[in-house]
């Protein structure tokens, strides 16, 4: 499900420089309070239930410049947010415990 924010977020990138994965981009560039806003707008947006987001980080992009964001919420649970290098910025999230692709994609690098 994609956020009311990222999208909004993505129509200030398309109207841009061309650029790979523009949601993540314009997200890359907030300053880290808006962008802890926008992926937790995100995370409820999915149907979870989180009161903020804490901890937010880069964690890379795949081959296709899907872009892959570590969520904190303030109860401490931790979320993978994936944001597709598609039109409409589709993002995907899921709790890290549950991930498939391996718990490394759900550590946050660095202290927390």
């Amino acid at each position: 499900m994609i956020s009311r924010l990222i999208a909004g977020t993505l129509i200030a990138a398309l109207s841009g420089a061309a650029c790979a994965n523009p949601v993540h981009m314009t997200l890359a560039k907030m300053t880290q309070t808006k962008r802890k806003a926008a992926l937790g707008e995100a995370v409820t947006d999915a149907g979870i239930k989180c009161i903020g987001i804490k901890r937010a980080i880069y964690q890379g992009s795949d081959e296709r410049d899907t872009a892959l964001w570590s969520a904190r919420c303030v109860d401490g649970r931790l979320f993978a947010v994936e944001i597709d290098n598609d039109a409409q910025g589709t993002t995907r999230v899921e709790r890290c415990k549950t991930r498939k692709r391996g718990a490394s994609n759900c550590k946050f690098k660095g202290r927390f």
